[in-house]
């Protein structure tokens, strides 16, 4: 029996399904907690287990980096290129923050995981209404000068791994709206975990590069172009080091 199918058959009669369930289980209770805490804060507990259950069964092996360079209890909007689901997992098992995601509205219509997206505060975003859009960041904007910092994917869907696709520019509306320090992320290899289209998972190791925030004094006068090229140079670089 060649590799490829013994690791199929991991997948099928284990990993998978073990995620599945816990998911449904997870997002359940995340959507019951939600109903006796409106901060959002139980739910992201309730993430933060789920995603570090996740991180385990999977066998990721996970390294960060840069962490010394943030202020806990800061606010900042995280800005990452995406390759994997295995980011979101990543980021919540992580990142010693309260956060929430920007992420695209068809992930809200999912069962359970949907629930929890929306019952825990996170941001649904459709680019192709861009009044709704802004209506989105305007939401996000208040979160982050309540304290809570945000997660934005600004390649706007998960890649293939071979680069970092170009940044959209519209994601920068947020941090230019809401003043607050942007801090570059390099997400590498979690293509290799759990590549898009796909869902096999394999064991593997995730590196995240924390990089240096950008103070909204150096950014304010930068137009949205300018603004997405030099954040989205940052992280092409660093990836291009390992990739």
């Amino acid at each position: 029996m060649s590799e490829m199918s013994v690791l199929a058959r991991v997948n099928v009669i284990w990993r998978v399904p073990l995620i599945v369930l816990l998911t449904i289980f997870m997002g359940t209770l995340s959507v019951i907690c939600s109903l006796f805490d409106g901060t959002g804060r139980l739910q992201h507990a309730c993430a933060v287990a789920w995603s570090r259950m996740i991180l385990g069964i999977a066998r990721a092996r996970v390294e960060v980096t840069g962490l010394e360079k943030l202020t806990l209890g800061r606010a900042y909007i995280f800005a990452a290129n995406h390759l994997s689901m295995f980011d979101i997992w990543v980021f919540l098992a992580y990142l010693p923050f309260q956060f929430r995601f920007v992420a695209k509205e068809s992930l809200f219509r999912w069962p359970f995981l949907g629930w929890h997206l929306k019952r825990s505060g996170n941001i649904s975003i459709d680019r192709r209404n861009p009044r709704q859009a802004l209506y989105s960041f305007e939401a996000a904007g208040q979160k982050i000068r309540s304290g809570i910092s945000i997660v934005i994917f600004p390649e706007g869907m998960r890649t293939w791994g071979d680069t970092v696709a170009p940044f959209k520019r519209g994601s920068f509306l947020l941090p230019q709206k809401a003043g607050a320090p942007i801090v570059p992320v390099t997400i590498i290899g979690s293509h290799r975990l759990l590549a898009r289209g796909s869902v096999m998972i394999r064991p593997g190791a995730i590196e995240v590069r924390i990089h240096d925030p950008i103070e909204y004094d150096e950014y304010r006068n930068l137009d949205l172009q300018t603004l997405a090229e030099s954040v989205h140079q940052t992280i092409l670089k660093s990836y291009r080091q390992v990739s």
